[in-house]
């Protein structure tokens, strides 16, 4: 079927605006490291809150989550129960701390900050924690890729190798120019367009249909598990919890925190994005109910697919323009996770590798660092993109593990370094490295371990009661390795005045 000229001019009106906010940011962001990639630690309550919400969720918010509303009902509020409640704690709370301590200590990245909070000369924690990003941000930007390239596809009519070139072009030219003023700002109006394509579209399907009473009638006529939260076993309520684990370890959200301009403006920050995070869960999840009343056999979306059923029920009940925003929205989700994976892996390169490891005790001007940010950016989206068109089923075999490894590798670290005095570099380096181990095992064991290791995964059901989601064994396993190996070595001078002073909530 043909695209609309109206649903095309919302496309292209839309990544015009992209590339307008990219030149727009570029100046600001040329004042060096701190500028390019945390937009100098002065972004609003709006664009911190709003450009953490919509980064965290991507595509798998409105594509993912409405269908599996609309395939298991009421059970899909597990899905989004999770994330909610783990990010209402690290707005509320952990927050505060990454901020105040990142701009204690000068640190940008997530290696920075492990470096210099255990005194660490060898550099071991930084190069560690280095490689393990930038392995999932260039399989995080290399899956954003593939999903942009059949956004356009569906949106605009492209093939999907014209879709995928479309879409790593205009990334990269908003990231390259514009670094993290252009990707907050481009994730805030994202965020807008996510919220309004996921409330607005169950509104006008539930006025199109004749009130909500045929959706309860659809509901219903589906089986009581349906409409039952509790039906499924208590495993697969911890799975779908437990993808909440993984938003403490994950850098494109962290990085939020520490570019807000204040520390007083946190509170205010973390109700705006618990609101928002709120009312997008709804909608997504309303969308599902509603779908059932259009579509009660999964037989009568495209292909059988339940994730489907975002754009199905948008062609519709929508008219052409409004269906561009809806389409914009999936795309907009997509890139506000892409953008902020590119900075980060970028910000690896140059920080960790290029300015610590290699460079180090040598003066390097803040114009060249800039210059040496934006060429790597264009390195990670060339790999990123090599990824993409040669290893299509790596890159999404890859996407379903990140968030939770990231989470697995880095939340307990974090958490532990900002919260408790007796962490120490040998426990936070071998919990690192236990939970990429065990995210990896949980999800797809390589063959070679069959001969000396039982069935991971089938071991971890057994005995988490059904859990088969690897972030969650991955955060347990890296905590009490964490603890264990804490305990028996020794902790920096500094942990006790460093952990006491980030709980006093004040910036000096």
């Amino acid at each position: 079927m043909s695209t609309h000229p109206l649903t095309i001019t919302v496309f292209i009106l839309y990544l015009i605006m992209l590339i307008v906010i990219g030149i727009a940011s570029a100046k600001k962001s040329s004042g060096g490291l701190i500028s390019f990639f945390l937009a100098g630690r002065g972004l609003g309550k709006w664009t911190v809150a709003l450009s953490a919400v919509s980064s965290g969720r991507s595509s798998w918010l409105v594509l993912g989550v409405t269908g599996i509303a609309y395939l298991n009902g009421l059970q899909a509020v597990w899905t989004v129960a999770g994330y909610i409640f783990v990010e209402i704690f690290m707005f509320f709370y952990a927050a505060r701390r990454f901020r105040k301590y990142s701009e204690q200590s000068g640190s940008i990245t997530i290696p920075d900050i492990l470096e210099t909070r255990y005194q660490d000369k060898t550099r071991v924690l930084r190069i560690t924690s280095s490689l393990i990003l930038i392995f999932f941000m260039i399989a995080y930007v290399g899956s954003q890729i593939v999903a942009g390239g059949t956004a356009f596809s569906g949106g605009l009519g492209l093939s999907q190798n014209g879709g995928m070139w479309l879409t790593a072009i205009i990334l990269l030219l908003y990231t390259m120019l514009g670094g993290f003023h252009a990707v907050s700002k481009t994730d805030l109006v994202q965020a807008i367009f996510m919220l309004l394509s996921l409330v607005i579209l169950p509104i006008i399907a539930i006025i199109n249909i004749g009130g909500f009473g045929p959706v309860l009638e659809a509901m219903y006529a589906q089986g009581s598990s349906f409409t039952a939260p509790f039906s499924f076993a208590i495993g697969t309520i911890i799975n779908l919890v437990g993808i909440g684990l993984a938003s403490p370890g994950n850098p494109h959200i962290l990085v939020r925190y520490m570019s807000l301009k204040s520390l007083k403006e946190m509170s205010q920050a973390a109700i705006i994005g618990t609101l928002w995070n709120l009312a997008m869960a709804y909608g997504a999840i309303m969308i599902g109910f509603v779908g059932r009343a259009y579509f009660p056999d999964i037989s009568m979306l495209p292909n059988e697919n339940h994730e489907a059923i975002f754009t199905t029920l948008g062609q519709t009940v929508l008219d052409p323009f409004t269906f561009g925003i809806l389409v914009v929205a999936i795309l907009a989700a997509i890139m506000s996770s892409a953008d902020s994976q590119l900075l980060v892996g970028s910000s690896v390169i140059v920080r960790d590798i290029y300015d610590k490891i290699f460079r180090k005790g040598k003066e390097i001007s803040e114009a060249k660092l800039t210059l040496y940010s934006r060429l790597s950016t264009v390195v990670i989206m060339l790999l990123a993109v090599w990824l993409a068109f040669s290893f299509q089923e790596f890159v999404f075999w890859m996407v379903l593990f990140a968030f939770g490894g990231l989470g697995a590798c880095f939340g307990p670290a974090l958490l532990l370094s900002f919260y408790w005095k007796g962490t120490t570099k040998q426990g936070i380096l071998w919990g690192m490295i236990a939970g990429l181990i065990t995210v990896i095992l949980v999800k797809q064991q390589p063959q070679w371990t069959y001969a000396f290791l039982p069935d991971i995964k089938a071991l971890v059901g057994k005995i988490m009661f059904g859990v088969t989601y690897e972030a969650v064994p991955g955060v347990i396993i890296a905590t009490l390795v964490i603890i264990v190996v804490s305990k028996f070595t020794k902790k920096p001078d500094n942990a006790v005045q460093i952990v006491d002073d980030l709980s006093s909530y004040r910036i000096d």
